[in-house]
């Protein structure tokens, strides 16, 4: 029984995540490319990031991506990007500020190489500037 609980809990976690950029363009790029052969795709929730403020990470990174696929993603990127309060590109780095939902920062981080193109939804009430403290290294 416990085993049971304990599945259904973390089955009810995942579903959460799993809608948590409900409403966003992107939601089509993770439910499309996360079973992707040349992909890793990561997800945590609140229980991890609870330190940092923060309830949902989810990342892909798909490897060798095709020029439609490009195409594609980016067009799904840009069309939420088109909403974003903040907008910033450090590098070949995008970052974007979504609007607030039920009291939640939301941010969108987007980088394409030669090689691969990395997508990363991060939620939660952290703030960009706590964000960027805890997981972007300054370069002096």
């Amino acid at each position: 029984m416990k085993r049971m609980l304990l599945l259904i809990l973390i089955l009810g976690g995942v579903s959460i995540g799993v809608h948590a950029q409900k409403g966003f363009a992107i939601q089509a790029v993770f439910d499309e490319y996360a079973v992707g052969k040349n992909v890793t795709e990561v997800m945590m929730g609140a229980g991890r990031l609870k330190k940092y403020n923060l309830s949902l990470f989810h990342s892909l990174e798909i490897n060798r991506p095709s020029a439609t696929e490009r195409q594609h993603i980016e067009a799904l990127v840009q069309t939420d990007a088109a909403q974003a309060i903040l907008q910033e590109e450090h590098g070949g780095h995008k970052l974007y500020e979504l609007p607030k939902r039920k009291g939640m920062h939301s941010y969108i981080f987007f980088r394409q190489t030669s090689q691969s193109l990395i997508l990363i939804y991060i939620e939660g009430k952290a703030s960009l500037k706590q964000i960027e403290s805890h997981f972007l290294k300054k370069h002096n």
